[in-house]
C-alpha cells in the first residue's frame, strides 16, 4: 500500500510503499532519522496537561461571582435601595479548584450536611412510591388531565407542553 509521508525535520513529502517494508527509519529527502527506537509492544502514556482546564473552570466561578454582583446592583436599582441591602445576593465565598476533586462551593453548615435532596437521606425511598404508591404517577396524570381540559375549553388553541406565560416568551406570535 503506497502512502505519502511528511518528514518532521525538512517538512518535505515523499511517497512510500508500506508493503513489506513498514515505515522508513530515515527520510529519503534529507537523510535525517525519522524512525523510532522503541519496541512495538511498549505501552506509551501521552503527556496530558490539565492546567488549562482547571483555569477555565476557575474562570467560570469568577464569572459567577461577578454576575452575582451585577444582579445585586440591578435588584437594588429596581427596589430603589442601596446595593448594600442586596449584598445577600452576592456570591463571595467560592474557592479556587487547585486540586483534583476540589469544588468551588463552600461546605454546607453542619446542620444541613446530612440532608440530601427530596426529604433528606430517605429521598430515594420516597421517590419509589411515585410509580407504585396508592395513586401511581398522580402528578403526571393531573398535568395531562389539566392540559386536555384546557385544550377543550379553548378548542385546541392553547395546548402546549411549555410552561405558563407563553405570551411573555421571545418570538411569541398571537394566533388568529
Amino acid at each position: 500500500m503506497a502512502v505519502k509521508l511528511r518528514c518532521p525535520d525538512c517538512r518535505g513529502t515523499f511517497p512510500w510503499d508500506l508493503t513489506g517494508k513498514g515505515y522508513p527509519t530515515d527520510c529519503p529527502l534529507c537523510e535525517s532519522h525519522i524512525g523510532h527506537d522503541r519496541e512495538d509492544d511498549d505501552v506509551v502514556m501521552p503527556m496530558m496537561q490539565l492546567r488549562g482546564n482547571t483555569d477555565r473552570v476557575d474562570q467560570v466561578y469568577r464569572d459567577m461571582e461577578r454576575g452575582s454582583e451585577i444582579r445585586a446592583q440591578i435588584a437594588a436599582e429596581q427596589a430603589g435601595v442601596p446595593v448594600s441591602e442586596m449584598s445577600d445576593l452576592k456570591i463571595t465565598d467560592l474557592r479556587s479548584t487547585k486540586h483534583e476533586g476540589a469544588i468551588a462551593a463552600p461546605p454546607l453548615p453542619q446542620h444541613l450536611q446530612n440532608l440530601g435532596s427530596f426529604g433528606g437521606a430517605n429521598g430515594a425511598q420516597y421517590a419509589s412510591a411515585v410509580q407504585t404508591g396508592p395513586v401511581p404517577n398522580a402528578g403526571a396524570h393531573a398535568r395531562t388531565a389539566l392540559q386536555h381540559h384546557h385544550g377543550a375549553l379553548t378548542r385546541g388553541y392553547a395546548v402546549s407542553d411549555t410552561p405558563a406565560l407563553e405570551t411573555m416568551q421571545p418570538g411569541y406570535r398571537r394566533r388568529g
